[in-house]
């Protein structure tokens, strides 16, 4: 079985405090993992209206920290050209 190779979310890390963290992810540059983060939400949200397009969407993960890398806490999304 393959393990996933990655330590934390794909993007820029913009906010760290001790073992929390926040990732600024763009959905254009990685679309794949953006999508799935709609898809958890899915889960959780029965209003929640899936959409592919996450272009226009910028991604804000928080991680917390351990040894074994950052694991995801969290997330919440916003336009980048909103009116």
């Amino acid at each position: 079985m393959l393990k996933c190779q990655l330590h934390h979310p794909p993007g820029n890390e913009i906010y760290r405090d001790n073992e929390i963290s926040i990732f600024e992810v763009d959905g254009p540059r990685c679309a794949t993992y953006c999508e799935n983060l709609c898809f958890i939400s899915k889960l959780f949200l029965d209003h929640k209206t899936l959409s592919f397009d996450v272009e226009p969407f910028l991604f804000y993960v928080l991680t917390e920290w351990d040894e074994n890398g950052a694991h995801f806490a969290g997330y919440f999304s916003k336009e980048k050209e909103s009116q």
